[in-house]
């Protein structure tokens, strides 16, 4: 840009391009051979370009889903950390491993009903069809549940264990209960009221026992666990899974390549969208030209629309990758690099970068696909404005429809020939560009 223009000048004049490019697009949008479409068609077109966007998100969604997520890439993650993060007591945590690995059937379930999957089997079939594996240490995770789930005196003690806390939850409650109706219970002894008439479960004379007897009860059972989870930590397939667990570096090894799937997840699935959009945008660009070559004007419209409809999720999806990519993590990296954990300043960097990517596009809009240079010729054979592309009739020097000059003066022999052509059509000489401000059209 001239040094010399004002910044108010250069605003002006990007206002006015991004008008005439919106302009152009709803004109090109609304119109067929030249005349806008009526009421009716424009509700078709409407629907039409519903019907197109919906497919294209929903054939977005379903590609996105075609990579392995991390969680299913790395099924074992998640259960892994649960049992290194969580209770400090290492009985407790080992225990629990075990038993969130072995099958608890529901109370009217048979033990002849048929088995259910096994954890390997469940993550191997996961990962069918999609892109991607799942990590080989968390198939060996699974491997060792399976084992520990498949062992039938494993299976019984932990049916005992279920019903024996089972059985103390409700003494513990029976117990709580006794004590808050206690109150009442004496003041109806007091009172002398017979034991028929009582709304309370347990007689004031009686409750201590219960209470008693109930806590010796809980105390029996409370035992009776601590032995069948002894029996269970004991196993031999308990005690290859928790050495495999306490393995030096696996479980790191896991949470890297974890933290790695995690990374590349959302660049990967925006690629994959983008060569999804990819053809649609390149094969609706080529039928336009096509059609616009060959003055098809219902095809040049359909995939005119299609041309758009196929671009608004592709800048949706450019946008989403300064987001949440990598490009987002680099910049990330690098503000937290020079300012520490001023994360703010990329919000700043997208917003001295979001104006100019948006500038650029129109320059490459402009230059690329509504540049009157490159439509010139297929609109001079059609003897269409080499401006808003309407029917010229009888070849008019001007357009009766926007008043746009067709003709200028050549720069060797002086007579008229057609703008934005090379070569003059009376001598052949090149022709020079012409300033913009003789491109105007006529007042």
């Amino acid at each position: 840009m001239p040094q010399g223009v004002p910044f108010t000048a250069r605003l002006s004049r990007a206002r006015h391009r991004l008008r005439r490019l919106m302009g152009r697009l709803l004109q090109r949008s609304g119109s067929l051979n030249g005349q806008p479409l009526n009421k009716a068609s424009l509700l078709v077109i409407v629907l039409v370009d519903l019907l197109l966007l919906v497919n294209i998100f929903s054939g977005m969604a379903a590609i996105a889903q075609w990579p392995l997520s991390p969680q299913q890439a790395f099924p074992c993650q998640a259960e892994w950390s649960l049992y290194r993060d969580g209770s400090t007591d290492q009985r407790e945590q080992n225990l629990a491993i075990l038993r969130r690995a072995l099958p608890r059937r529901s109370p009217g379930e048979s033990q002849a009903s048929a088995p259910e999957p096994g954890f390997r089997s469940r993550a191997i079939a996961a990962g069918r069809d999609h892109l991607g594996q799942v990590a080989p240490l968390c198939l060996e995770f699974a491997g060792h549940q399976d084992r520990i789930a498949a062992q039938p005196q494993l299976r019984q003690r932990q049916r005992e264990l279920d019903a024996a806390e089972s059985e103390i939850t409700a003494l513990e409650q029976d117990s709580a209960a006794i004590r808050s109706q206690y109150d009442s219970s004496l003041l109806e002894q007091i009172a002398g009221q017979s034991a028929s008439q009582s709304i309370q479960a347990v007689p004031a004379s009686q409750a201590r026992r219960q209470i008693e007897a109930n806590d010796s009860r809980i105390a029996s059972l409370r035992a009776e666990v601590v032995t069948l989870g002894q029996g269970l930590l004991e196993a031999r397939d308990s005690q290859a899974f928790l050495a495999f667990l306490n393995r030096s570096g696996s479980y790191a090894a896991m949470e890297r390549g974890f933290a790695r799937a995690q990374f590349w997840a959302p660049s990967q699935r925006l690629l994959l969208q983008g060569l999804f959009l990819a053809p649609l945008v390149l094969l609706s660009l080529l039928i336009h030209r096509h059609a616009l070559r060959h003055d098809h004007g219902l095809l040049a419209l359909v995939s005119w629309h299609l041309l758009v409809i196929s671009l608004i999720p592709l800048l949706l999806k450019l946008a989403e990758v300064a987001q949440v990519g990598v490009i987002f993590e680099l910049l990330l990296a690098a503000v937290r690099a020079l300012a520490g954990n001023l994360r703010f300043l990329v919000n700043y960097l997208y917003l001295l970068a979001v104006p100019v990517v948006g500038f650029a596009l129109i320059k490459l809009l402009q230059a690329l696909v509504f540049n009157p240079r490159l439509q010139a010729a297929e609109r001079a054979q059609r003897s269409r404005c080499l401006h808003c592309a309407r029917k010229l009739p009888n070849g008019d020097r001007h357009c009766p429809h926007c008043g746009y000059a067709q003709l200028r003066s050549c720069v060797h022999c002086h007579e008229p020939t057609r703008r934005h052509l090379p070569y003059c059509s009376h001598c052949g000489a090149a022709q020079l560009e012409v300033a913009p401000a003789t491109l105007s059209p006529r007042p």
